[in-house]
């Protein structure tokens, strides 16, 4: 048994290693993932940190602390990558117990990654975004079909698996709407080319704006659900399952991150004169934008063109890592950057614009756990004038 375990360890270490050398999409950190993003992407995501999880502070080869299973998990490392992920080591349910309530308006995010050797006949990952009653039986959302207990159904349920039938290297994708323990809609889609086995580590992005259920891979959008809820559906889990497993065939997941679209930039910046956001994103150490920064630059953009004598101050923060001058200096050059960006991608005059940092000197959280830090790292918009 050790033996069959160190010999798989070897084959996922090898494989991941050879798909790096192909210029296959690699896992990267927080903030400085070289993945590409398809910058034409409709994806907005949201502005207001609901919750996060990288398992940095999680012990290796245990079980992380914000999750609950009725399988077996835990926290690794693999080549290439700087950070932790979960492995999905045996079929089952994982619940995120960060979160118990959920808004009309939001976004989820999260790194896959499939060993290699995955085929066709082993189980597809599910993601599912659920109204329960009680959270203690999220094991429902693991079979394809429902499993009929006390609790039913009652929310979106999505597969996700790198390798279509008869051999094909395009993965397939499926997804059902339950109301009260009943199928609502369901779709499949075959030849999925974001995810596959040639490429097999990729950002999932998901987009519920009322009503409407959007989801992309590496930015490219493979299901728009338009009427996937109800009027006024609250979504409150979070759950990911394999209904089947084989040894070394493994799914393994990192950087969840939740966040809210609730507040309306234009109503924040003219009503209130502050808007603050942790969605406009930089690489590690770096005050260069990240692609899926621009939709909300964009927005303050429009605010501005829409009020002509308006004029605002820029203000980046960043978390503790990091000297004090060091984070000083990047926080101004994060300004700066955002306020290139709109002056020079969306016109805006560069008089209008006043631009300041404040390194890690005026933390909204603690800088101890990687929720707190994603919440220092932030930008604000205030109007002067």
């Amino acid at each position: 048994m050790i033996l069959k375990t160190f010999i798989g360890v070897l084959f996922l270490l090898l494989t991941l290693q050879i798909s790096q050398a192909q210029n296959v999409t690699k896992a990267g950190n927080d903030e400085g993932s070289d993945r590409t993003i398809n910058t034409n992407s409709d994806f907005q995501q949201g502005t207001k940190l609901l919750a996060l999880d990288d398992f940095s502070s999680d012990p290796m080869n245990d079980f992380p602390l914000h999750w609950n299973t009725n399988a077996s998990g835990k926290v690794v490392t693999i080549s290439g990558s700087d950070k932790k992920w979960m492995e999905l080591t045996t079929k089952g349910s994982f619940l995120f117990e960060k979160i118990n309530k959920l808004p009309d308006n939001f976004t989820v995010e999260f790194e896959l990654f499939v060993t290699p050797n995955y085929t066709f006949y082993d189980a597809p990952l599910v993601v599912a975004l659920a109204n329960m009653k009680n959270q203690k039986d999220f094991s429902i959302w693991e079979q394809y079909r429902e499993n009929r207990g006390k609790e039913k159904r009652d929310g979106f349920r999505l597969e996700l698996h790198p390798q279509g039938a008869g051999g094909k290297k395009l993965g397939y994708s499926n997804y059902e709407v339950w109301e009260n323990g009943s199928k609502a809609s369901d779709n499949k889609m075959e030849g999925l080319k974001p995810f596959n086995l040639s490429n097999p580590s990729v950002k999932v992005q998901i987009w519920k704006q009322n009503q409407r259920v959007r989801v992309y891979i590496n930015g490219d959008k493979i299901w728009d659900v338009p009427r996937a809820f109800d009027k006024g559906k609250t979504l409150n889990s979070f759950i990911l399952a394999r209904y089947d497993s084989k040894d070394d065939r493994l799914f393994y997941v990192t950087n969840f991150k939740f966040l809210g679209s609730e507040e309306d930039i234009r109503s924040k910046l003219l009503n209130e004169g502050t808007y603050s956001t942790n969605a406009i994103l930089f690489n590690t150490g770096s005050a260069e934008l990240k692609q899926e920064s621009l939709p909300i630059i964009q927005s303050v953009a429009e605010v501005l063109k829409e009020n002509s004598t308006l004029t605002i101050k820029i203000t980046g923060h960043t978390d503790s890592d990091g000297n004090a001058a060091s984070n000083l200096k990047l926080s101004k050059d994060r300004a700066q950057s955002v306020k290139n960006a709109l002056v020079n991608q969306n016109g805006i005059s560069p008089s209008r614009i006043i631009t300041d940092g404040k390194g890690d000197t005026e933390p909204v959280a603690s800088n101890s756990t990687a929720e707190g830090k994603a919440q220092n790292r932030r930008v604000e918009f205030e109007v002067v004038k």
